[in-house]
């Protein structure tokens, strides 16, 4: 259902500031709409006046503040700017999120995506004005506003101001939009599943290459350019079988580290460097151009310097299926890790994250396959899920 509210707001406020958030609330923003930050232990978040100061230690960590409704539409502002103003740190990412297509909490994924900035790239003494159109999403189910890996750990960032404008202070211009890889939760094809396995030991590849077979499925590997480095590992021949199997191979960094937190260097060295690897070891039928970040990790740079590493093109594959393999594979309770699929299945996910770490996840694989082919949905690779029309046919 789309919200009306602020629709109203927006047609009596096309040619005056809209205020988004002044901080004057720790819960509400000058919407009257949530607004807040993650529940870690790695960021600090104080409300004091008409300010929020941000310190994170970790660049996983967001603020975000929601505008009115479920689903808003920002078309009629596509020609506007969003206005910020701060002081500190503009080290960090501006994402605009976009809601899933029943505007609802309640259904995978949630958020459905989100479009990034470097706050850095637009900032002039302590004013940044985004054009809105520099946000590649589907405007019409916008959902709000988030700031995002934080890069400084020592330098908070104080934000006193977001509101959308209607036009830019005089004299002032703005950058070109950097090139951005597209983020990814779900399958886009009707009626499609998929897997997107990582990397995990080679003790349990072949026992999980054995499963995938007898089941009759394909999936998407990801795999860490390391490990096919690693000739004790003979992660080289485990995926090199795989696509002779008829499975996807795609990329998940050079070393495995949050990538937001590196300099741009270091990321364009990871890039490169798996992409060397990858093709030198198993040549032109790994998918360079598909990639997972580490631990879910997202930011503009990553995306920016993903983009321009391969050329254009590039898909960043996150989840709408966590099988938890992470937190309960190793525990007491290993079999949460149905649970969780089972949950992540009720929602409408159908996009899967798993890694073969621990033999209890191999183990339970054959459930996890067992309960997504329930769903009544075709099980397949992700760049077949996406519709790639340079995917093999079904």
């Amino acid at each position: 259902m789309f919200s009306t509210l602020l629709v109203l707001l927006f047609s009596a406020t096309v040619s005056s500031q809209l205020i988004i958030d002044n901080f004057l609330s720790d819960t509400t923003n000058a919407l009257g709409s949530w607004h807040g930050c993650d529940t870690t232990q790695t960021i600090t978040c104080t409300f004091t006046g008409n300010t929020l100061r941000i310190l994170s230690t970790d660049v996983d960590n967001s603020f975000y503040t929601q505008l009115v409704g479920a689903c808003q539409n920002l078309t009629p502002l596509s020609s506007h700017y969003l206005h910020i103003s701060l002081s500190g740190s503009t080290s960090f990412t501006i994402a605009l999120q976009q809601h899933n297509r029943f505007c609802s909490e309640s259904v995978a994924p949630f958020p459905e995506t989100w479009d990034v900035v470097f706050a850095n790239d637009y900032n002039i003494a302590g004013e940044i004005y985004v054009p809105l159109s520099h946000f590649d999403i589907v405007k019409n189910r916008a959902l709000g506003f988030a700031f995002k890996a934080f890069r400084e750990a020592s330098v908070p960032t104080v934000l006193k101001l977001v509101e959308i404008v209607p036009a830019l202070p005089k004299g002032r211009k703005v950058p070109n939009k950097k090139k951005t890889g597209r983020l990814v939760f779900a399958c886009e094809r009707p009626n499609a599943i998929a897997f997107g396995i990582d990397d995990g030991v080679p003790e349990l590849a072949q026992r999980m290459m054995k499963i995938l077979e007898d089941e009759g499925i394909k999936v998407t590997f990801f795999t860490v350019g390391n490990s096919l480095v690693d000739q004790a590992g003979n992660f080289t021949e485990v995926y090199r079988e795989a696509i002779k199997r008829g499975h996807q191979v795609a990329l998940h960094s050079m070393t495995h580290p949050k990538l937001e937190s590196l300099s741009v260097a270091q990321i364009d060295a990871e890039f490169l460097q798996s992409l060397a690897v990858a093709k030198q070891k198993l040549g032109n039928a790994v998918t360079t151009k598909y990639f997972r970040a580490p631990y879910g990790t997202d930011g503009a740079l990553t995306r920016q310097r993903l983009e321009a590493a391969v050329g254009g093109g590039s898909k960043v594959i996150n989840w709408s299926v966590d099988i938890e393999d992470w937190l309960w594979g190793e525990s007491d309770t290993p079999w949460l890790q149905v649970d969780a699929v089972k949950r992540d299945l009720a929602k409408g996910g159908n996009l899967f994250v798993a890694h073969y770490l621990y033999e209890s996840t191999v183990q339970y694989f054959p459930e996890f396959i067992k309960l997504a082919k329930a769903t009544g949905k075709r099980i397949m690779r992700v760049d077949q899920c996406l519709g790639d029309p340079n995917a093999p046919p079904l």
